[in-house]
C-alpha cells in the first residue's frame, strides 16, 4: 500500500476495547454489530458443544480482522476468546464499507486478510484430518511462529505463545496427555525448546520435513507483514 492507502486506514473511526485473558470477545449467536481488528494480544475462535467439548478453529493474532460476515449476517456462528490481554479496534460496518468504495488498495488489504484466514481454515481441516499427532503439533507450531513473526510478536526462531496445552489439544483434536507427550518428545529430540511461554524452533527444517510444511497457504510472498493497526 502507498501512503494514501495507509492514510485511509488510519483515518477510520473506531472504538477501542480491552479484553482480559479468559473473557469472551464474541459469543456465538450474538450479533457482533461491528467488525473488529485485533491490535494486540492473541484470541481463539472456537465452537462449543452442548456437552462442554470445544473445537478451536484457529487463532487470531494482531492484524487479524473479525469476519467481514458482519455485513451479511446478524448472528455470530462461533465464539472468540481472549487468550491474554487483547486490544480490539471496533469499527462500524459503514466505516469499512466506505473503504471499499474508495480507490486504492486499502480495501484489498481487508480481502487479503479474509483470503489468508480462509486458507488457514482449509489447512486446519487437512492438519486434523490427515496428519499424525506429531505432524499436527509440528505443523501448528511452525504456522503460529510464521504468523507471530509477521505480526511483530516474534523474532528469529522464537515467539511468545499464550496458548495452553489444553487449548492446543482442542485445536488439534488430541487429548491433553497426547499433546504433553508430543511436546516432550520434540524437546527431547532438540527440535523445540520452551521457557516461560516462549517457544523456540531449534530445528525448524527438521519440523518442516516432519510434517511436510509449506507456507504457500499463508500467501506471504508479496505481503511480508500484517496490517499494523497499532494506534
Amino acid at each position: 500500500m502507498n501512503e494514501d492507502d495507509r492514510a485511509t486506514l488510519e483515518g477510520m473511526r473506531y472504538r477501542t476495547e480491552i479484553y482480559e485473558s479468559g473473557e469472551e470477545i464474541v459469543t456465538r449467536g450474538d450479533d457482533p454489530g461491528d467488525a473488529f481488528i485485533v491490535s494486540s494480544g492473541w484470541a481463539a475462535r472456537y465452537i462449543s458443544l452442548e456437552d462442554g467439548r470445544s473445537q478451536i478453529l484457529n487463532f487470531m493474532l494482531p492484524g487479524d480482522v473479525y469476519d467481514l460476515q458482519v455485513f451479511v449476517s446478524t448472528g455470530a456462528d462461533h465464539s472468540v476468546l481472549a487468550l491474554n490481554q487483547v486490544k480490539v479496534l471496533e469499527i462500524k460496518r459503514r466505516e469499512i464499507l466506505s473503504i471499499f468504495e474508495k480507490k486504492g488498495r486499502a480495501g484489498a488489504a481487508f480481502w487479503w486478510c479474509a483470503l489468508q484466514e480462509e486458507a488457514i481454515l482449509r489447512e486446519q481441516i487437512v492438519r486434523n484430518g490427515r496428519r499424525s499427532a506429531r505432524e499436527r503439533v509440528a505443523h501448528l507450531l511452525i504456522e503460529l511462529h510464521r504468523r507471530a513473526v509477521i505480526s511483530g510478536e516474534g523474532a528469529g526462531d522464537s515467539f511468545h505463545m499464550p496458548v495452553s496445552q489444553a487449548m492446543l489439544a482442542d485445536a488439534l483434536g488430541l487429548s491433553f496427555v497426547h499433546i504433553n507427550r508430543v511436546l516432550r518428545e520434540l524437546e527431547k529430540a532438540g527440535a523445540i525448546s520452551r521457557e516461560k511461554g516462549w517457544i523456540t524452533l531449534e530445528r525448524r527444517q527438521h519440523l518442516a520435513d516432519l510434517c511436510d510444511f509449506s507456507d504457500d497457504y499463508l500467501h506471504l510472498d508479496a505481503n511480508p507483514r500484517r496490517l499494523g493497526f497499532n494506534f
